[in-house]
């Protein structure tokens, strides 16, 4: 492990204090319980955001568009539009 000092806010560091006077948990294990929690949750958004994706070029393949080259349609747009 590695020991890293953080600066918290009063009233959030008043908030988790009062749940660990009822938890009797450490501040260092909330803590690394949280970043867990928040790197899982940025992780699962990453997921979602490919399925999303997915979903969205398979709607353009069945829309009459798969003989289309979408992604050079989308490179002359760009051009077209100078947001490249």
């Amino acid at each position: 492990m590695q020991r890293t000092q953080i600066y918290l806010p009063d009233d959030l560091r008043k908030e988790i204090d009062k749940y660990l006077a009822l938890s009797g948990e450490s501040l260092a294990q909330y803590l690394r319980e949280a970043a867990v929690e928040r790197l899982a949750r940025r992780k699962k958004q990453k997921v979602d955001l490919k399925k999303l994706a997915e979903d969205f070029t398979s709607g353009v393949r069945k829309s009459g568009w798969e003989d289309i080259d979408v992604i050079k349609w989308q490179r002359e747009i760009r051009k077209d539009r100078k947001i490249i």
